[in-house]
Protein backbone atom coordinates (compact mmCIF):
# COMPACT_ATOMS: atom_id res chain seq x y z
CA UNK A 1 0.00 0.00 0.00
CA UNK A 2 1.42 3.53 -0.65
CA UNK A 3 2.55 5.46 1.85
CA UNK A 4 1.68 9.64 1.99
CA UNK A 5 4.38 12.21 3.06
CA UNK A 6 3.30 15.38 4.18
CA UNK A 7 3.66 18.69 5.56
CA UNK A 8 1.39 21.35 7.20
CA UNK A 9 1.93 25.42 7.07
CA UNK A 10 -0.74 26.71 9.03
CA UNK A 11 -4.44 25.74 6.68
CA UNK A 12 -2.43 24.54 3.82
CA UNK A 13 -1.69 20.80 3.71
CA UNK A 14 1.32 19.28 1.11
CA UNK A 15 0.59 15.95 1.05
CA UNK A 16 3.44 13.53 -1.56
CA UNK A 17 3.54 9.80 -1.87
CA UNK A 18 6.92 8.70 -0.84
CA UNK A 19 7.39 6.47 -4.29
CA UNK A 20 7.06 10.29 -6.17
CA UNK A 21 10.38 11.97 -6.19
CA UNK A 22 10.58 14.54 -5.38
CA UNK A 23 8.33 14.77 -2.01
CA UNK A 24 8.93 18.57 -1.42
CA UNK A 25 7.96 20.63 -4.31
CA UNK A 26 7.72 23.96 -4.41
CA UNK A 27 4.15 25.43 -3.06
CA UNK A 28 4.02 27.81 -6.07
CA UNK A 29 3.54 24.40 -8.29
CA UNK A 30 0.13 24.03 -6.83
CA UNK A 31 -1.01 27.70 -7.60
CA UNK A 32 -2.17 28.41 -11.16
CA UNK A 33 -1.22 31.77 -11.18
CA UNK A 34 1.68 31.26 -9.90
CA UNK A 35 3.28 28.84 -12.16
CA UNK A 36 1.81 31.37 -14.78
CA UNK A 37 3.31 34.21 -13.51
CA UNK A 38 6.63 32.32 -13.76
CA UNK A 39 6.10 31.35 -17.47
CA UNK A 40 5.73 27.41 -16.32
CA UNK A 41 2.31 27.08 -18.23
CA UNK A 42 2.60 25.21 -21.52
CA UNK A 43 -0.82 24.95 -22.56
CA UNK A 44 -4.14 24.36 -20.48
CA UNK A 45 -6.89 22.13 -21.19
CA UNK A 46 -10.74 22.90 -20.09
CA UNK A 47 -13.39 21.00 -19.02
CA UNK A 48 -15.20 20.37 -15.62
CA UNK A 49 -11.87 20.69 -13.61
CA UNK A 50 -9.12 22.72 -16.09
CA UNK A 51 -6.18 21.06 -16.43
CA UNK A 52 -2.63 23.51 -17.01
CA UNK A 53 0.04 21.66 -18.47
CA UNK A 54 3.37 22.79 -16.98
CA UNK A 55 7.25 22.06 -17.12
CA UNK A 56 9.57 21.91 -13.82
CA UNK A 57 12.72 21.09 -13.23
CA UNK A 58 13.16 18.53 -16.73
CA UNK A 59 9.91 17.55 -15.58
CA UNK A 60 6.20 18.03 -17.48
CA UNK A 61 3.29 17.53 -15.29
CA UNK A 62 -0.53 18.13 -14.99
CA UNK A 63 -1.99 20.87 -12.37
CA UNK A 64 -5.56 20.00 -11.96
CA UNK A 65 -7.72 22.19 -9.89
CA UNK A 66 -10.58 20.25 -7.67
CA UNK A 67 -14.17 21.13 -8.64
CA UNK A 68 -17.78 20.31 -8.17
CA UNK A 69 -20.22 18.30 -10.38
CA UNK A 70 -23.79 18.28 -10.41
CA UNK A 71 -26.27 20.44 -8.32
CA UNK A 72 -23.66 20.89 -5.83
CA UNK A 73 -21.32 23.81 -8.29
CA UNK A 74 -24.14 25.95 -7.72
CA UNK A 75 -23.30 26.48 -4.29
CA UNK A 76 -19.66 26.38 -4.82
CA UNK A 77 -17.97 25.04 -7.57
CA UNK A 78 -14.51 23.96 -5.71
CA UNK A 79 -15.09 24.29 -1.84
CA UNK A 80 -15.65 21.23 -0.43
CA UNK A 81 -16.57 19.98 3.36
CA UNK A 82 -13.21 19.38 5.54
CA UNK A 83 -13.79 15.54 5.84
CA UNK A 84 -10.65 14.91 7.64
CA UNK A 85 -6.71 15.10 5.83
CA UNK A 86 -7.07 11.06 4.94
CA UNK A 87 -10.07 11.44 3.32
CA UNK A 88 -9.67 14.45 1.63
CA UNK A 89 -10.00 14.10 -2.44
CA UNK A 90 -6.44 14.36 -2.89
CA UNK A 91 -5.04 12.37 -0.38
CA UNK A 92 -7.30 9.89 -1.32
CA UNK A 93 -6.65 10.04 -5.43
CA UNK A 94 -2.83 10.20 -4.61
CA UNK A 95 -3.22 6.83 -2.36
CA UNK A 96 -4.86 5.22 -5.25
CA UNK A 97 -3.12 6.23 -7.91
CA UNK A 98 0.45 5.36 -6.24
CA UNK A 99 -1.31 2.35 -6.21
CA UNK A 100 -2.44 1.51 -9.42
CA UNK A 101 1.34 1.80 -10.37
CA UNK A 102 2.32 -0.41 -7.40
CA UNK A 103 -0.07 -3.06 -9.49
CA UNK A 104 1.68 -2.36 -12.99
CA UNK A 105 -1.84 -0.49 -14.39
CA UNK A 106 -0.94 2.22 -16.85
CA UNK A 107 -1.79 5.66 -14.85
CA UNK A 108 0.22 8.93 -14.61
CA UNK A 109 2.84 9.20 -11.69
CA UNK A 110 1.09 10.86 -8.70
CA UNK A 111 3.69 13.64 -7.50
CA UNK A 112 1.61 15.73 -5.00
CA UNK A 113 -1.23 17.70 -3.71
CA UNK A 114 -2.22 20.57 -1.86
CA UNK A 115 -5.34 21.45 0.38
CA UNK A 116 -5.85 24.41 1.84
CA UNK A 117 -8.39 24.39 4.54
CA UNK A 118 -10.63 27.15 6.27
CA UNK A 119 -13.01 25.97 8.87
CA UNK A 120 -15.14 23.27 7.82
CA UNK A 121 -14.33 23.22 4.24
CA UNK A 122 -11.49 22.91 1.88
CA UNK A 123 -10.49 23.65 -1.73
CA UNK A 124 -7.57 21.55 -3.61
CA UNK A 125 -4.88 21.04 -6.09
CA UNK A 126 -3.21 17.64 -7.60
CA UNK A 127 0.00 17.23 -9.80
CA UNK A 128 0.96 14.29 -11.82
CA UNK A 129 2.68 13.43 -14.34
CA UNK A 130 2.19 14.91 -18.50
CA UNK A 131 2.22 11.62 -20.24
CA UNK A 132 4.35 12.23 -23.16
CA UNK A 133 2.69 11.53 -26.62
CA UNK A 134 -0.62 11.29 -26.12
CA UNK A 135 -3.95 12.11 -27.27
CA UNK A 136 -7.17 11.65 -26.05
CA UNK A 137 -9.91 8.87 -27.11
CA UNK A 138 -12.32 12.13 -28.26
CA UNK A 139 -9.36 13.59 -30.15
CA UNK A 140 -8.46 9.88 -31.61
CA UNK A 141 -11.98 8.94 -32.63
CA UNK A 142 -12.83 11.85 -34.21
CA UNK A 143 -10.23 11.17 -36.65
CA UNK A 144 -10.99 7.60 -37.85
CA UNK A 145 -9.29 5.44 -35.10
CA UNK A 146 -8.45 2.18 -36.07
CA UNK A 147 -9.79 -1.13 -34.86
CA UNK A 148 -6.67 -2.13 -33.49
CA UNK A 149 -6.79 0.95 -31.32
CA UNK A 150 -10.32 -0.02 -30.10
CA UNK A 151 -9.31 -3.09 -29.51
CA UNK A 152 -6.84 -1.95 -26.88
CA UNK A 153 -8.96 0.28 -24.65
CA UNK A 154 -11.04 -2.31 -24.32
CA UNK A 155 -8.61 -4.70 -23.20
CA UNK A 156 -7.06 -2.20 -20.92
CA UNK A 157 -10.41 -1.31 -19.52
CA UNK A 158 -10.89 -5.02 -18.89
CA UNK A 159 -7.40 -4.93 -17.00
CA UNK A 160 -8.38 -2.49 -14.65
CA UNK A 161 -11.52 -3.98 -13.84
CA UNK A 162 -10.46 -7.35 -13.71
CA UNK A 163 -8.01 -5.55 -10.63
CA UNK A 164 -11.06 -4.40 -8.93
CA UNK A 165 -10.60 -1.23 -10.07
CA UNK A 166 -13.56 1.49 -10.39
CA UNK A 167 -13.17 4.77 -12.27
CA UNK A 168 -15.60 7.65 -11.27
CA UNK A 169 -16.07 9.39 -14.25
CA UNK A 170 -14.80 7.19 -16.99
CA UNK A 171 -14.92 8.94 -20.50
CA UNK A 172 -13.51 10.11 -24.01
CA UNK A 173 -11.39 12.65 -22.23
CA UNK A 174 -9.71 10.68 -19.22
CA UNK A 175 -8.32 7.85 -21.82
CA UNK A 176 -4.90 8.80 -23.15
CA UNK A 177 -2.84 6.99 -26.04
CA UNK A 178 0.53 6.85 -27.23
CA UNK A 179 2.34 6.54 -30.22
CA UNK A 180 3.12 2.77 -29.07
CA UNK A 181 -0.39 2.87 -28.75
CA UNK A 182 -0.57 2.34 -25.07
CA UNK A 183 -3.37 3.06 -23.38
CA UNK A 184 -3.20 5.26 -20.64
CA UNK A 185 -6.30 6.12 -17.71
CA UNK A 186 -6.22 9.14 -15.83
CA UNK A 187 -8.07 11.29 -13.44
CA UNK A 188 -8.64 9.31 -10.80
CA UNK A 189 -10.61 11.43 -8.30
CA UNK A 190 -13.44 9.60 -6.35
CA UNK A 191 -12.04 6.28 -8.18
CA UNK A 192 -11.42 3.16 -5.43
CA UNK A 193 -10.59 -0.30 -5.44
CA UNK A 194 -13.02 -3.12 -5.14
CA UNK A 195 -14.96 -2.31 -7.58
CA UNK A 196 -18.75 -4.20 -8.10
CA UNK A 197 -19.78 -6.21 -10.95
CA UNK A 198 -22.47 -3.09 -11.11
CA UNK A 199 -19.94 -0.42 -10.93
CA UNK A 200 -18.28 -1.64 -13.48
CA UNK A 201 -21.09 -2.16 -15.82
CA UNK A 202 -21.99 1.93 -15.01
CA UNK A 203 -18.64 2.85 -15.78
CA UNK A 204 -19.09 1.24 -19.43
CA UNK A 205 -22.28 3.01 -19.72
CA UNK A 206 -20.97 6.34 -18.54
CA UNK A 207 -17.79 5.74 -21.78
CA UNK A 208 -20.34 4.57 -24.23
CA UNK A 209 -22.79 7.91 -23.52
CA UNK A 210 -19.83 10.14 -23.85
CA UNK A 211 -18.93 9.09 -26.97
CA UNK A 212 -22.65 9.33 -27.92
CA UNK A 213 -23.20 12.86 -26.70
CA UNK A 214 -20.97 14.23 -28.94
CA UNK A 215 -21.62 14.71 -32.75
CA UNK A 216 -18.11 14.57 -34.22
CA UNK A 217 -17.88 10.85 -32.52
CA UNK A 218 -21.14 9.73 -33.41
CA UNK A 219 -19.78 7.37 -36.33
CA UNK A 220 -17.46 6.29 -33.74
CA UNK A 221 -19.75 5.13 -31.37
CA UNK A 222 -21.34 3.14 -33.98
CA UNK A 223 -18.39 1.46 -35.67
CA UNK A 224 -15.68 1.44 -33.12
CA UNK A 225 -17.69 0.62 -29.70
CA UNK A 226 -18.56 -3.10 -30.68
CA UNK A 227 -14.86 -3.46 -31.12
CA UNK A 228 -14.31 -2.26 -27.94
CA UNK A 229 -16.76 -4.23 -26.23
CA UNK A 230 -15.84 -7.44 -27.76
CA UNK A 231 -12.21 -7.07 -26.58
CA UNK A 232 -13.23 -5.91 -23.19
CA UNK A 233 -15.32 -9.52 -23.57
CA UNK A 234 -12.62 -11.30 -25.24
CA UNK A 235 -10.07 -10.03 -21.91
CA UNK A 236 -6.58 -8.92 -21.83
Amino acid sequence: MAHIYFRQHERDYFISPLSASPADLPAYLFDAQSVEARGLIEHRASGRAEAYFLHFDHRRLVLRHYRRGGLPRHLSNDRFIWPGLRRSRPWRELVLTARLRELGLSVPVPYGGHIRRQGFSYTADILTDQIPGTRSLADLAASDMPAPIWREVGRVIRRFHDAGVHHADLNVRNILIDDNPSVWLIDWDRGHLHASAAMKARSLARLKRSLSREPALASAANSGWPVLIQAYEDGP
